[in-house]
């Protein structure tokens, strides 16, 4: 049998749902969003870079609904514009991936307090926080048979 011809095609479908996923211009985000939207989602990707965004937004609209928006969630106001954004054009929301991330590749010796302030604010802050701010819209795409995600 195909791969495209699954005997179970409703048992993994997101028809209906809606996914935001941090990070989703390139990389492992960019292949999470178009697995979702695969299954039927429709997806919202974030970045920073505005050109990758936009050049991504283009390329996964081959798959489904897509929308983009530009935000840096390793700030606060990062995090509140995305979140707002998001709330505005989708009032529940089924999924929230929080995928970008930051890294910093220098010795243990030579790591800064910015580099620290970097990847702690991207990785921990801005989960926590987008999590947060979006919880309004996710316990209104849930259901007791069908919680959303984050």
């Amino acid at each position: 049998m195909a791969a495209d011809q699954s005997p179970h095609p409703r048992l993994f479908s997101l028809e209906g749902k809606t996914a935001v996923v941090t990070g989703g211009s390139r990389g492992i985000g960019a292949m999470i969003a178009r697995g979702l939207l695969d299954a039927g989602a429709s997806v919202v990707i974030s970045s920073r870079k505005q050109s990758e965004l936009d050049d991504a937004r283009i390329a996964l609209s081959a798959f489904g609904d897509v929308h983009a928006i530009r935000a840096d969630v390793s700030t606060l106001e990062g995090v509140e514009k995305l979140a707002a954004e998001v709330a505005a054009h989708f009032p529940t929301l089924n999924i929230l991936v929080n995928n970008a991330g930051a890294t910093w590749g220098m010795p243990l010796d030579d790591f800064s307090e910015h580099a620290w302030d970097k990847v702690m604010d991207t990785n921990v802050k801005g989960v926590f926080f987008l999590t947060q701010r979006l919880l309004p819209n996710l316990r209104a795409g849930a259901t007791a048979d069908d919680p959303s995600r984050a």
